[in-house]
């Protein structure tokens, strides 16, 4: 085996163990062809191109559930649907707070509201529901670059953020999870149901606030768990378990600060059970 072989054996490494079964031989020797120079062979590396491409399909493989790798094993197929579930949990959560940030310009005192500060903010808080209706009309690419956009000033505060970090988190993932679980195998989300979940979403953060938002949006997270579980859908309880525990950073915070402590605790209370609450396994076929 040449050195050049090795190299590429390696990268396939990236793409599951029942995906490289079939094809591993398969398409190392695709990427051999016409590489038959001896120092080629020796000292040569895959390409970049290659690189690139074993990658995306290492995301497509390893998130193969409701896509068309129709070949993937059954006990693997629900990883991709609870990426897709999460991202899209992240975004009615943005569409949620998008409408809170709204109401705080009616609820702000003095001219900070309609400064261009206050408006820059206000255009980050509101670029959540520019992602989710490009999501749903089908436009992916346009959802996660305005996801993107959304969640940079958390990316640009890292190193001087600290524990604050903890609220961009939530926004951080929603992103990873539009980009990973969104590719273009991935199914098309069902416009028409979820545009009247994310309207409903809207309105909710318009009526609440900032402050109520974030009760209300424990209460939701709590209600949704319970309504998976009793339903026994395994994806949507996993993936709202994994942004209960986003959430559990920033209210954690919350009860720190002294903001309402009774309340805080009750809603840590709530997001830990949700976190820790069983998921029923799904059973394939």
């Amino acid at each position: 085996m040449s050195n050049l072989e090795r190299r590429y054996r390696a990268l396939l490494r990236v793409l599951p163990r029942w995906y490289r079964a079939d094809r591993e031989e398969e398409m190392t020797g695709i990427f051999l062809a016409g590489r038959t120079d001896e120092l080629d062979l020796e000292h040569g590396w895959p390409g970049w191109g290659e690189t690139w491409a074993v990658l995306g399909l290492a995301v497509r493989t390893h998130l193969a559930a409701g896509a068309a790798l129709t070949s993937a094993p059954a006990g693997v197929r629900w990883l991709g649907e609870i990426v897709r579930a999460l991202g899209l949990i992240g975004l009615f959560v943005g569409v949620f707070e998008a409408g809170a940030s709204v109401r705080s310009v009616f609820d702000e005192s003095g001219p900070l509201a309609f400064s261009a500060q206050g408006a820059g903010g206000y255009l980050f808080n509101v670029l959540p529901v520019v992602a989710f209706a490009a999501l749903l009309a089908g436009k992916r690419t346009a959802a996660k670059v305005a996801a993107g956009v959304a969640a940079l000033p958390g990316v640009l505060m890292m190193p001087f953020a600290g524990l604050l970090v903890l609220f961009q988190l939530p926004g951080l993932v929603t992103f990873a999870c539009l980009c990973l679980g969104f590719h273009r195998e991935a199914p098309t989300p069902p416009a028409g149901r979820l545009a009247w979940w994310g309207g409903a979403a809207l309105l909710l953060g318009l009526a609440a606030g900032a402050w109520p938002g974030t009760a209300l949006l424990v209460v939701a997270v709590v209600a949704v768990r319970v309504f998976a579980l009793v339903r026994g859908d395994f994806v949507l309880g996993r993936a709202v378990s994994v942004f209960a525990l986003l959430e559990l950073g920033p209210v954690v915070l919350l009860l720190l600060s002294g903001t309402v402590v009774e309340i805080a605790v009750v809603l840590v209370v709530l997001l830990v059970v949700s976190v820790v609450a069983p998921v029923r396994r799904p059973q394939f076929s």
